[in-house]
């Protein structure tokens, strides 16, 4: 039985995610370690173009160190179970800005995939890609 959307945690948010686009969490966690890298290898350049008011730029490099950790952890393991952990706690705040880039820097292999993110995430405006 499906929980009402009101009910649904963002690790319940990601879990629809990899069971409707198993295919699309390999890259969308292949695109959050580059990023992740990148803060993590020059956080003075990235210091200047943060602009989240939900915490300082301090948290978000503690939380980038989370992810790191969560993503060197478990490489091992499947994709789904990695994708879902990046939700979990203050990390969902950090993953869900890396998903919101992903979808506008990198097409999905799935066109549903960034309407099924804007849905479950609820984000004013889906990430369309235009037809050539």
């Amino acid at each position: 039985m499906m929980n009402r959307y009101t009910d649904l945690s963002n690790t319940s948010k990601a879990s629809i995610l990899c069971r409707l686009f198993p295919s699309e969490i390999p890259a969308v966690l292949e695109f959050i370690a580059q990023q992740n890298e990148a803060l993590l290898a020059d956080p003075a350049r990235f210091k200047m173009q943060h602009d989240t008011r939900l915490f300082s730029f301090e948290r978000l490099v503690d939380l980038s160190k989370e992810v790191k950790a969560c993503l060197k952890n478990a490489r091992r393991k499947d994709a789904a179970g990695l994708f879902i952990s990046l939700f979990d706690g203050y990390r969902a705040c950090y993953t869900g800005q890396l998903l919101i880039r992903y979808l506008a820097e990198i097409k999905p292999k799935h066109e549903m995939f960034a309407l099924a993110v804007s849905m479950l995430f609820m984000i004013q405006q889906p990430f369309r890609q235009q037809k050539p």
